[in-house]
């Protein structure tokens, strides 16, 4: 009997394992350092449910941001990873050539826009938020004159209630006793530890973790200081801003993006046309 050896040459091998990875958009343009990497590093703070998260059990990224990452580098025939990063270290980070962009529940504002660009890709805004049992009531940072709050190191929050601490000590009012935490994760904890009396976070973090644990925090205001949240590159990085742009409108028409706004309750945080 004879046996026949059927050979593959290298080009047909190279054409076999292509295929394997993640399909590209033809649309995209993606550059070549990112193409030749076959990943997107992105520097995320994984302390922040749900939009990103270490899962309790096998500890590794969770949550809409990381599905969203995922989900806009398979449209650029990457893969994504993610470094997880200090929130206040997460544009030194980049600058620092750690990782590729920015994706962490990043809001847009105008001192962030000195260094990085942003593609949006959700819209949120912020919330005071007391024990279940409290009767605090508040309309505005200001309403917490001489109270304890918790609030994540870096946050737009933080800065609003420095801000509201300006205008408390003009006005010769008692000062917010601000804790800055090293993640909103550990400011939500100071909360329900009885530790301070209020906490300053995402509107929709905060009703993540009500459905996680219901019935102890509720919201003591409406919502503030709403902004865009987008993917954040450095200024040099044009053309991997384009990239981004382009694999996010191919998200978003695809109904990829919504699905994953169903999946982790986020549907509030829908960026409109």
């Amino acid at each position: 009997m004879v046996i026949r050896l059927k050979f593959i040459s290298a080009a047909a091998i190279l054409s076999l394992l292509t295929v394997t990875g993640p399909a590209k958009s033809a649309e995209i343009s993606v550059p070549s350092r990112i193409g030749g990497a076959g990943k997107l590093v992105f520097c995320t703070e994984l302390a922040f449910p749900p939009w990103e998260m270490l899962d309790a059990q096998t500890q590794q990224p969770t949550g809409f941001d990381i599905d969203f990452a995922a989900a806009v580098a398979k449209q650029m025939g990457v893969k994504s990873e993610h470094k997880n990063i200090a929130f206040d270290g997460l544009i030194p980070a980049l600058q620092a050539g750690q990782c590729d962009a920015i994706i962490s529940g990043l809001y847009d504002k105008p001192a962030r826009r000195e260094v990085v660009d942003f593609v949006h890709y959700a819209f949120t805004g912020n919330s005071i938020f007391v024990k279940a049992n409290s009767d605090i009531k508040l309309s505005a940072f200001d309403d917490l004159s001489g109270k304890k709050v918790s609030v994540g190191v870096g946050t737009g929050p933080e800065a609003d209630l420095k801000a509201a601490n300006e205008r408390l000590k003009a006005a010769g009012k008692p000062e917010i006793q601000i804790v800055s935490m090293p993640s909103t994760a550990d400011a939500i904890q100071q909360l329900t530890a009885g530790l301070v009396e209020a906490y300053a976070g995402s509107t929709d973090q905060g009703g993540y973790f009500d459905k996680q644990q219901p019935g102890q925090i509720r919201l003591a205001s409406p919502q503030v200081s709403a902004l865009p949240v987008g993917i954040a590159t450095l200024h040099k990085d044009k053309d991997l801003h384009e990239a981004f742009a382009s694999a996010v409108a191919e998200v978003r028409k695809s109904g990829e993006y919504e699905a994953l706004l169903k999946k982790w309750g986020l549907e509030s945080i829908e960026l409109k046309q």
